[in-house]
Formats: C-alpha cells, structure tokens, sequence
C-alpha cells in the first residue's frame, strides 16, 4: 500500500518535546485500527534507515523506542487512547 500525500505531514512539536528535523505524522483515521488516529515516526529513525544503520540488539526495545515507551511505563501494549492492543 502507498500510503497518501495528503494524509501525511512533518510537525516539529510531539508530546511536549521539541525537534528541529522533527516527526513524520501519518493520519490513519480512517483505517480500522481501533483507536488509533495517528502514527508519528522520529525523522531522525527513518534516516537512520535511510544510511542503512545497523539495528539494535534487542528487536523488542527499538520497537517501545519507536512507539515512544517511557521508562517506568506498564509493559501492557495499549493506544493512544488508553485502550488494551489485543494480539
């Protein structure tokens, strides 16, 4: 799937923190993904993709990197909204 032009954008500002090469933001609002309205990715992760950066050790930790975990967070995978991710 190619995702939409129009459905996504870079904003500078994410959950109070701020970045000069800032985040992509794609809008998944009309995809049925049970709550979940949008997907920010670090613009600094996909350039790291883009050099070809070996990959951490550990899949698991990359994957709550990306997803934003912070230290001290429940381990119980859940959306933005709050809502328990079934697997």
């Amino acid at each position: 799937m190619n995702f939409p032009k129009g459905r996504m954008r870079i904003t500078h500002s994410h959950e109070g923190r701020q970045s000069e090469k800032g985040w992509l933001v794609l809008d998944v609002r009309g995809l049925d993904l049970d709550g979940v309205n949008s997907i920010v990715i670090p613009i600094e992760e996909i350039e790291r993709l883009q050099e070809g950066s070996p990959q951490q050790a550990n899949p698991l930790e990359q994957l709550q990197k990306l997803l934003g975990k912070k230290e001290g967070e429940h381990d119980t995978p859940t959306c933005r909204s709050g809502n328990v991710l079934r697997r």
